[in-house]
């Protein structure tokens, strides 16, 4: 089978590679217009994806602008106003100490979502990195890297990650740092897999023959085209960081006082169902929820779109 063939059979790669007619190799760069329309539109045929995305959206700009609207500060306190259920002064209330939720649930929002993002990313680049190159480079090599990984997976995320926290300190650097030396194991495990798949194609072995240097098969060809799954995990790793965040905080190793995050605003205020002013659980809690369901939303549509045997 010819490069050209397997291009227009498999899944488009990134490049196809055709020798110059002097000189050493090239490569020759092949964009796929159609194939990315396709997936955009059967993305915006998914009601449930966009929605979750626009949500997305909005939650990363009220975080940005959120706690500007109105004329309190998180950390400001005013014993004369604690506890006030929702008004037109307060429009989410406020807490024991006075402070504005409004305030302090937009400023949560902002650690929240950096802790989220911040840590699916590092996820991203440290499995990618760790499962492009096992699976790449196959035989002992692999062994020995999935053999580390398995050992490393057969402890509980939250438990290793606790004794992060206990080791290291609280803090939001170590939070981050606790949640991402486990949580990458799942995105190299998959990129392995990715990776043993494509190694095998048409145009792969075509780019070895024609002497590409192996680095830049795995940066250039193999990585680009194994994204889907890859893309579809890191959105999926968003919402369970920050639920790894509030769990912390309910355990007392949240992010240090003053600083608000969904998650300690949650476990400060789980005392508010005896006392009635639930106001103070209820806001947080139904980000942290909202944030949850937009972000699986969303991944579950990019998957379906992503999937050609889904294809119509």
């Amino acid at each position: 089978m010819s490069v050209e063939r397997a291009h227009e059979t498999l899944d488009p790669p990134a490049e196809v590679f055709r020798p110059r007619a002097h000189g050493p190799a090239a490569k020759t760069v092949v964009v796929a217009p159609g194939r990315r329309r396709e997936i955009v539109r059967r993305l915006g045929q998914n009601r449930l994806a966009v929605a979750g995305f626009w949500i997305i959206v909005a939650l990363v700009f009220m975080a940005i602008i959120g706690p500007s609207l109105v004329p309190y500060a998180y950390d400001e306190q005013n014993l004369l106003e604690a506890n006030e259920p929702p008004s037109g002064r307060h429009w989410f209330g406020t807490d024991d100490f006075g402070r504005d939720v409004f305030a302090r649930t937009w400023t949560g929002a902002r650690i929240s979502l950096f802790v989220g993002f911040t840590a699916a990313f590092l996820d991203l680049v440290v499995g990618v990195v760790y499962g492009g190159i096992s699976g790449y480079v196959g035989g002992t090599t692999d062994d020995v890297m999935m053999r580390v990984v398995d050992l490393l997976y057969g402890l509980p995320h939250l438990l290793s990650t606790v004794l992060f926290m206990v080791v290291l300190g609280p803090g939001l650097f170590t939070i981050i740092v606790a949640m991402v030396a486990t949580g990458w194991l799942g995105m190299a495990r998959l990129v392995r897999g990715q990776i043993l798949q494509l190694k095998e194609l048409e145009y792969v072995q075509a780019a070895h023959a024609l002497g590409i240097p192996s680095r830049r098969v795995l940066a250039r060809h193999l990585i680009p085209n194994a994204m889907g799954p890859i893309l579809v995990n890191l959105t999926l790793t968003v919402p369970a960081a920050i639920f790894t965040e509030a769990a912390l905080s309910f355990l007392g190793l949240g992010v240090p006082l003053p600083l608000a995050s969904w998650g300690t605003m949650t476990a400060q205020s789980l005392v508010t169902i005896l006392t009635g002013d639930t106001w103070r659980l209820f806001f947080p809690a139904f980000f942290i929820s909202l944030t949850m369901f937009a972000f699986n939303a969303f991944g579950d549509g990019l998957r379906d779109a992503l999937d050609p045997r889904l294809r119509r």
